[in-house]
């Protein structure tokens, strides 16, 4: 398919016509065209379509049909019978009122395409640029993030359901890809033990007989890559996808000991979580955890503008793993925001996202001040009032000295990393004051070591014990109440989308459907702000409303 770019699509008179008789109020299909005009057009695609082949349908008008889809949580067949049988949607996309659509497989195939690194960002830049140029979007202000789980469309599978669907997934790609050099090697016992899906009911029973099929199957997929990477003639078997996760499947999960195939357990070195492949057929997802909830697949990050007088559009999407804490993306994300002029002057986050370092390095690199709940002080002398905390030790960064409420001194000063690789400081006193103290007892619960102190360095000191302070007055409460609305957000979303679900396998169309996702809840904000439309408050249980009124 080749690109043939159209300068616009008009839209037909009689579909203007019909379309206005059968939506005389108007409806979010219409009015977006009416206000908004063509929000993409079909040269912004010129990169993801080649220059010869056959002519394509419109690029322009499938991104259309993509975000429609997702405002209203459509499949790929709905969304195309959309396109042929819908007033609204032949308005929107200026298509005759006997158009006759096109395949639902055609979507299939146009979301591949976007599938390149930066093209789902560039796509969310271009409707943001067209909206700051009608006044609806401007950098600076308040923007909040908040991120949400996305569970992996796969279905979940232990240990010996992986490792037994992985073998059987590598031998049908083999199979499909080369059946005579897989007839050459084949094993009699293959079709018994990978003819079929490996569910967990199909499996021996009993904890013996499951860890003597495990191993089976790890010596089958030892044999098996061993006879792919010894071809010459087809070295190119070694690259197909479902070997190459067979291969980095069987590094996680076993080892050989001489002859001895040996299934990996927790003693033996099973890699960490945010490693390891739970499925052959998404290798991307992983185990996340979130307080009690826990799940497998992705996180998706939603940043919006929440200026008062704008409407909230959703200005970056970020979407990572499960296991991907929230810290790690904040530097990106600004990096991001920076690229498309969209830094805001205070970003509102939750405590996921906040530490020193990265609110230090958004301020410096940026200057944007981020907002945020520092966890406390978690050491039991914190929590006591009587106990010795570290406030009530006094550092002397110059002299690289620390001096306790008795006026003894520490004995060392050691500057080092902490298991994150942050700098930090860690100070010892000797026993000769320590042993003998009055006060031991509101300063350690050791019975013979001395009392130690570990602090980050001087700068990033006075800045947690600044944040700590602030977050503490009920200014910083009420200027931290504006992120409260990134809740109702994820809801929308939620409701909208089935955001905390992907459609698709892999980081990659993960991604692309978020970011489709954040266009479609901009379209649908966008209408409800040019129609008047009032942002609806928080849902109040009759019972709260009872005891708010008695309370009054």
């Amino acid at each position: 398919m080749s690109l043939w770019a159209q300068d616009g699509y008009a839209i037909p008179d009689a579909t203007a016509r019909t379309a206005r008789a059968a939506f005389p109020k108007g409806c979010m299909a219409l009015r977006i065209r009416d206000q908004l005009g063509e929000l993409f057009r079909d040269g912004d695609f010129a990169g993801v379509f080649p220059v010869r082949g056959r002519p394509g349908l419109s690029p322009a008008r499938l991104m259309l049909v993509s975000i429609l889809q997702f405002a209203e949580g459509l499949t790929d067949r709905q969304a195309a019978d959309a396109v042929r049988g819908r007033l609204d949607w032949k308005y929107a996309l200026g298509l005759d009122l006997d158009d006759s659509g096109f395949d639902a497989s055609v979507l299939t195939e146009f979301r591949q395409r976007l599938l390149t690194e930066d093209e789902p960002a560039r796509l969310l830049q271009l409707m943001l640029d067209r909206l700051r140029d009608r006044g609806l979007l401007r950098s600076g202000g308040r923007q909040r993030t908040d991120a949400t789980s996305v569970v992996m469309s796969v279905r979940e599978v232990n240990r010996l359901e992986q490792v037994a669907e992985t073998m059987r997934a590598a031998l049908e790609a083999i199979a499909a890809a080369a059946p005579d050099w897989l007839a050459a090697h084949w094993q009699p016992d293959w079709p018994v033990r990978y003819g079929q899906r490996a569910t967990d009911y199909r499996l021996p029973n009993g904890k013996q007989a499951r860890d003597e099929y495990a191993v089976v199957v790890g010596g089958d997929g030892f044999a098996l890559m061993q006879a792919v990477y010894a071809e010459t003639d087809r070295s190119w078997l070694a690259e197909l996808h479902q070997v190459e996760v067979l291969r980095a499947t069987w590094i996680q999960q076993y080892y050989r000991s001489g002859d001895t195939v040996v299934f990996r357990d927790s003693d033996s070195g099973l890699p960490p979580g945010a490693r390891f492949i739970l499925s052959p057929y998404d290798v991307d997802a992983r185990h996340g955890f979130k307080h009690h909830a826990k799940w497998l697949g992705y996180k998706a990050h939603f940043t919006e503008a929440c200026e008062p007088d704008l409407p909230h559009l959703l200005v970056h999407v970020a979407t990572s793993h499960a296991a991907t804490s929230d810290i790690e993306v904040m530097a990106d994300l600004h990096a991001d925001l920076a690229a498309a002029d969209l830094l805001p002057d205070e970003h509102l986050v939750d405590a996921g996202y906040v530490s020193v370092d990265g609110v230090l390095h958004a301020r410096d690199q940026y200057g944007i001040s981020v907002v945020g709940p520092l966890p406390p002080d978690s050491a039991w002398q914190a929590r006591d009032p009587d106990a010795f905390d570290i406030s009530r030790f006094r550092i002397d960064f110059d002299n690289r000295t620390v001096t306790c409420p008795n006026g003894k001194v520490a004995i060392n000063w050691w500057e080092g990393l902490n298991r994150n690789q942050l700098p930090i400081v860690h100070v010892g006193f000797g026993r000769r004051n320590c042993t003998p103290c009055n006060d031991r007892a509101l300063c350690t619960r050791s019975r013979d070591n001395p009392r130690s102190l570990t602090f980050r360095p001087q700068r990033q000191f006075a800045e947690q014990q600044r944040i700590r302070a602030e977050q503490a007055t009920p200014e910083w409460r009420r200027q931290y109440a504006h992120r409260s609305g990134a809740e109702s957000t994820m809801a929308q979303a939620s409701a909208r989308a089935d955001v905390h679900r992907t459609r698709y396998r892999g980081l990659a169309k993960t991604h692309l459907q978020n970011v489709l996702i954040a266009i479609a809840l901009n379209l649908i904000r966008l209408d409800a702000w040019l129609s008047g439309a009032l942002i609806g408050k928080a849902w109040t249980s009759r019972l709260t409303k009872i005891s708010t009124a008695l309370a009054a």
